[in-house]
């Protein structure tokens, strides 16, 4: 059902016009996170297209990283244990299990994750929690971007705060929604 997705779209769109990158939300199931909502900006940077319902290995994407590093540190241990190995989508992509789970502490520290073309080459992503009522992580939002049109200071220093803005409308939609 659309649910709590439905009051995630207003919010979503407004922040795609003003940053003109596209956003999506995803929750974890397993070792995926599989995306529940998604307002795509013209311009396409990944060689995938992802609609509602595509799945994406956790470990390797920034909503991906924002869920594991919210679950509790036996659960996450749990989860990295199920990691046997892990695997390499770039020459950046974060392949030791013991580095993953210093970054999920550095995620969970910070309260956002940026991946840097670890999925895909020039794809670089940002995505910080989405929170219920009782300030659960429930799900993930994100903006993709495109390396070589944003860096990694702008993304911080512009992108992040509207994000996490865009969020915190989304998390009181939940909230109302019940």
């Amino acid at each position: 059902s659309q649910g709590p997705w439905s009051s995630a779209h207003g919010p979503m769109t407004d922040l795609v016009e003003s940053i003109h990158e596209s956003c999506s939300a995803a929750v974890l199931d397993g070792l995926e996170i599989v995306y529940v909502a998604r307002v795509p900006t013209r311009s396409r940077i990944m060689s995938i297209s992802l609609g509602i319902g595509s799945r994406l290995p956790a470990a390797a994407t920034s909503m991906g990283r924002v869920l594991l590093a919210a679950l509790a540190p036996t659960q996450r241990r749990a989860q990295l244990a199920q990691l046997h190995r892990l695997e390499r989508h770039t020459a950046q992509t974060i392949t030791d299990i013991g580095q993953l789970g210093a970054e999920l502490e550095q995620v969970d520290r910070q309260g956002y994750s940026i991946v840097d073309q670890e999925l895909e080459p020039g794809l670089r992503s940002l995505a910080v929690p989405l929170v219920d009522a009782q300030d659960r992580t429930v799900a993930a939002l994100n903006v993709g971007t495109h390396a070589a049109r944003v860096t990694l200071d702008r993304l911080r220093r512009e992108i992040l705060p509207e994000l996490r803005q865009c969020a915190a409308r989304i998390s009181q939609g939940f909230i109302h929604d019940g």
